[in-house]
């Protein structure tokens, strides 16, 4: 199923065809409209490879397969190198379920607000530039009472008070402000003519322009990566659903490349293999939808599908899923979407993107 909509104002227009967005939403008017940092995820994603492009081994990227799963389409998943390497090492032998990881200035800005207003089930917060989570060394971990011994054993420490899920890598470089940095460097390179101080130190000056900053991210990203033909803007949907549970997801994308994305382009299962979300609405086994509409390049679309989830009676059930754009061959990028089936929740129950967990568990003040 495929349907226009407008993101930022969080509604759909049914329609046989992608729309295509002209503006986004700026990062501060989702103070009051959202619980889940994944609002800011093209945003992120920019920081996150400016930061990367800066210190290459301070910040890489890791990728869900095998053992090492991903519960919510918030986790932007960074690293510094060396913690990456002991994550994977660890995710050899046993099962990984990733909560949180990287956290950058944007996101942590919104948890921020979320728990002055008192939103979101946030008890506590790192005021913007010092959550452990904008450390490139820090991970939320869900399973994490059967993985102490064995993530301490790859230099994992385990001794945040009161936060029983949270990981630090403690060999990696602590590199809290280089988000900060890198938001200012992506700022100044978008506005000659309004540039603020690069030293990556949260102040005023620098708040001011994240709030009014475009969430979708910059037209002008980092400068030292090739061009993704495929960027994933932002993800709209729950992060955790009852068993055998219809859900419904707004995948905002934008074609970075330098080719239109053809209508009969699908949104299909990167494996090719059958998907334990299948909804009776998608067009096959393997295939979820096509655009129905051209995204030119430059431009940005949504699309709105359906995923049923598989039934689990008693133990929560991280499910991630690779998706990937193609069109008779010619792949234009990945997806990933990822939830957890929550036994004894009710459809009514349904958790639209919270970052309440994260909160809970202490992971927003590490």
């Amino acid at each position: 199923m495929l349907a226009a909509g407008l993101l930022a104002a969080g509604c759909t227009d049914p329609a046989d065809e992608v729309s295509q967005i002209e503006s986004f939403a700026t990062v501060s008017s989702y103070v009051n409209t959202t619980c889940s940092s994944s609002v800011v995820m093209g945003l992120s994603k920019q920081i996150a490879d400016e930061v990367g492009c800066a210190n290459p081994n301070d910040l890489v990227k890791f990728t869900a397969g095998g053992n090492l799963t991903i519960t919510n389409n918030s986790v932007l998943p960074y690293l510094s190198m060396t913690a990456k390497t002991d994550l994977l090492a660890v995710a050899q032998g046993r099962a990984v379920q990733v909560n949180s990881a990287f956290r950058t200035v944007a996101a942590q800005y919104l948890l921020y607000q979320w728990y002055l207003q008192g939103r979101c089930g946030i008890t506590a917060a790192a005021t913007p530039g010092n959550s452990n989570h904008e450390s490139g060394r820090a991970l939320d971990i869900q399973n994490y009472s059967s993985l102490i011994s064995a993530m301490g054993a790859k230099g994992w420490s385990h001794d945040v008070p009161n936060d029983p899920v949270h990981f630090d890598h403690l060999s990696s470089p602590d590199i809290r402000g280089k988000d900060v940095l890198a938001f200012q460097r992506l700022w100044n390179r978008n506005h000659p003519n309004d540039t603020i101080a690069e030293d990556g130190d949260y102040g005023p000056m620098t708040e001011a322009r994240l709030r009014m900053s475009p969430s979708e991210g910059f037209p002008i990203g980092p400068n030292c990566n090739g061009t993704r033909d495929l960027d994933v803007v932002s993800i709209m949907g729950p992060d955790r659903v009852p068993p055998q549970q219809r859900a419904h997801y707004t995948i905002a994308i934008k074609n970075a490349g330098t080719l239109d994305w053809p209508a009969t382009t699908k949104l299909q299962l990167k494996d090719g293999t059958s998907s334990p979300l299948h909804d009776e609405s998608w067009t096959s086994d393997t295939v979820i939808t096509s655009l129905g509409a051209a995204i030119k390049a430059g431009n940005t679309g949504t699309i709105d599908f359906d995923v049923t989830t598989p039934f689990t009676e008693t133990e929560e059930l991280p499910v991630f899923q690779e998706l990937v754009l193609d069109d008779g061959g010619t792949k234009f990028g990945d997806i990933q979407l990822a939830l957890t089936v929550v036994p004894g929740m009710t459809g009514d129950e349904s958790s639209d993107g919270s970052e309440e967990e994260d909160g809970a568990g202490g992971g927003c003040n590490a």
